[in-house]
Parts: C-alpha cells; sequence; structure tokens
C-alpha cells in the first residue's frame, strides 16, 4: 500500500486570493490523492518551526523574505516572483503583461490619454507590473506616471500631493486591490473625484476590498483557483522523484471586472461618447460603420476623423479589437463550444469566427484557449 503524501501548507486564508489558492490544491488532492494535509491558517509566520519538524513530503508557502535562510530539503512551489529556477523548487507568479495589457487597453478604449502606476518598489512583482504597464502604453505613444510606495501610512502626504498634481482626467492602475483602496481613499479625502478626475483599476478582484471602496473599484481578476491546482499537480510530479517540467506557473488571467471606479469615457465629444457605448454595447454581432455612425448623429467621415484623432484608430478597426476583447471571455469558459459561441456572436460557422479573431490576435481561438487553461 503507498503511502499518503504529508504536505504542509502555509497559505493564510483571510483573503480571497488565498483560499482560491487552497481551494485548488485540495481539488488537485481530491482527484489524484489522497494527500494528508497540514495548513497553518497563520501562513508563514510558523514557517521555520514546521520545517524543523522534518515529516513532511512537500511544501506550499507564499512568498517570504526569510525563506533562503531556512534548510528545505523537500519539493517546494512558491508563490512569489521567483527570478531563477531551483531544483526541486517551482515558482508561482502572475502575469503582469497581460494585466497591464487587459488595464492599458481598458483604459485607451475609453479615451483617456494621460496615466499613471502607484505599486511598491521593494516588491519585485510590482516593479515588473508597473514596467508591463509602461512599456504598452509607450509603445501606444503614451507616458507613465509612477508613484513607489514602501511604507504607505508614512507617505499618505506624498501619496495626495502626487495624486494632485496628476494631469486630469487620468487612469491609474495601482498593482493591488489594497494599494486601489488606500488610493480612494486618499482621493475621497483631497476632494478627487473618482472616476471623473480619477480612474482607478486595481488587481486581485478581492470583492470584500473591491465593495468597501467608494465607489466599487473595478479590478483585474486572477484565476487564483486554477494556479492553485497547477501549483499542486508540479508538487505531486516532484513528490514522486519526477523532474520539474515547468519551474514557473502563471496564474491565468481572467476579466477585468468594470465597476464604477473606471466605468467613463474620458472624452468630452458627445457624438464620440456615443459611438463608443454603441460599440461597447453591441460586441455579440458584426457592427457597421454605418450603423455606429447613426447611433452618433454624424456622418460617417466626420466620425472617422474623430476616432482617428481620439483613438489613433478608425471605427471598424477599434470595434473589431473590442469584439475580439468579447470573445475571449467566451473563450475562457471551456463549457461552451466553439460552435455554439459562432451561433451566439453572429458568425455562420466557426470557420469564420477563427478568421476573424486571428487576423486581430495572431493566433486561433483553439490556441487561445489551450494557453489560458493550460497557463
Amino acid at each position: 500500500m503507498k503511502s499518503v503524501p504529508n504536505v504542509l501548507i502555509m497559505i493564510e486564508s483571510s483573503r480571497e486570493s488565498g483560499r482560491k489558492l487552497i481551494s485548488g490544491i485540495a481539488d488537485y488532492a481530491h482527484y489524484h490523492g489522497p494527500w494528508r494535509f497540514n495548513w497553518e491558517p497563520l501562513g508563514v509566520k510558523r514557517l521555520s518551526e514546521a520545517i524543523k519538524k522534518n515529516v513532511y513530503d512537500g511544501l506550499l508557502v507564499r512568498d517570504v523574505a526569510d525563506l533562503a535562510g531556512i534548510n528545505i530539503n523537500i519539493p517546494v512551489v512558491q508563490f512569489s516572483c521567483g527570478d531563477q529556477a531551483k531544483a526541486r523548487h517551482v515558482f508561482v507568479t502572475t502575469d503582469n503583461a497581460t494585466i497591464a495589457r487587459k488595464t492599458a487597453t481598458h483604459f485607451l478604449q475609453r479615451g483617456f490619454a494621460h496615466f499613471a502606476f502607484c505599486g511598491h518598489l521593494s516588491k519585485p512583482w510590482s516593479d515588473n507590473r508597473g514596467e508591463q504597464f509602461k512599456d504598452f502604453l509607450n509603445d501606444a505613444g503614451h507616458d507613465v506616471s509612477f508613484f513607489w510606495i514602501d511604507q504607505l501610512d508614512g507617505e499618505v502626504p506624498a501619496l495626495s500631493d502626487w495624486l494632485k498634481r496628476l494631469p486630469r482626467p487620468v487612469a491609474l492602475l495601482a498593482d493591488s486591490d489594497d494599494t486601489a483602496y488606500d488610493l480612494v481613499q486618499t482621493c475621497n479625502e483631497t476632494g478627487i473625484r473618482i472616476p471623473e478626475d480619477c480612474a482607478i483599476v486595481g488587481v486581485d478582484n478581492d470583492p470584500v476590498v473591491c465593495g468597501l471602496c467608494n465607489p466599487p473599484l473595478s479590478s483585474v481578476a486572477l484565476d487564483q483557483r486554477r494556479a492553485g491546482y497547477l501549483a499542486a499537480a508540479e508538487l505531486d510530479a516532484m513528490m514522486k522523484g519526477k523532474k520539474v517540467m515547468h519551474p514557473f506557473i502563471y496564474a491565468p488571467v481572467d476579466d477585468l471586472i468594470v465597476r464604477q471606479s473606471s466605468d467613463m469615457i474620458a472624452i468630452d465629444d458627445p457624438c464620440v461618447q456615443k459611438a463608443l457605448l454603441f460599440i461597447q454595447n453591441n460586441t455579440d454581432r458584426v457592427l457597421l460603420v454605418d450603423e455606429v455612425a447613426r447611433a452618433a448623429g454624424m456622418n460617417r467621415r466626420a466620425l472617422e476623423r474623430k476616432f482617428n484623432v481620439h483613438f489613433g484608430k478608425g471605427i471598424k478597426k477599434l470595434s473589431r479589437e473590442m469584439r475580439a476583447d468579447y470573445l475571449e471571455k467566451l473563450f475562457r469558459d471551456h463549457n461552451l463550444t466553439f460552435e455554439l459561441i459562432s451561433e451566439q456572436t453572429g458568425f455562420s460557422e466557426p470557420s469564420h469566427l477563427t478568421r476573424f479573431y486571428s487576423a486581430i490576435r495572431g493566433e486561433s481561438p483553439s490556441s487561445y484557449r489551450k494557453r489560458h487553461l493550460n497557463h
């Protein structure tokens, strides 16, 4: 009879991300176990004591600064922003490039021309997230203003001064929902209107934190449950003596959940506003440029000129890109077949859907779905 692996989990459960990671780990063990879990709700605070017991076959742990100083001779999966591979060690981190692209695209499609990022320079994942955001917007011809936080309690005056100096309206990405919450509080205390003066998006989509913000916070959702499942699969392989196949696992990025903190169009022109809202409300079908012009109440040629001024692209290109964003949301639901998606979105057959999406994104719908599910 084979022995049941004894697995130590050092992941907090006080936040949504931690609970989803643990759920994903438990799902894997349910189907591929059994495993004997030893869970420390206090997270990393008791890591050294637990490791010294030397009775565990594997470890799943949050990122901790002193992990390198602990003598660990068992397979480890570390939920952190590791930068180099280690023997019997797997890092689970976030896909910051996709987070940056989704957020920047969200802002650009709403007509913003000024951008900012607020994060923690001492945290590699935050630094990288900010750089990815900057790189994407630089490529689109925009600059990004940065504010780095090390200890927010001591930085409130400087933070409020920075926020007041930003051009308005400004589109601001916070490195996390927690940072976004502090930004919302500071804006409210200093009379900066959200989203009219400063549109804010966080990362993690923690329902409690997003709901505590006034107005409610828009946030990029991460599939932490899937990340936990993939992490458990790698740990299982290492505990069985197999070679590490994926030293870095990236938590899949889901939708950017739009709430009031960023739900505005940063363009004063009422005709462009009407056109943009019409496109946003009809991403589930093929749109003709003449339809958009009629919805805006002006002739096609004049509206095309306005779109090129505000967005740097024409009506057709922008509407196709927004339609591709909508299709990706459907692709991430593996219960929807491509045949059903085609029917629901106005394509006569899946091959037409494939041609449309591939022309915009440079990959097929099936490639996108596989990449997302296997991330």
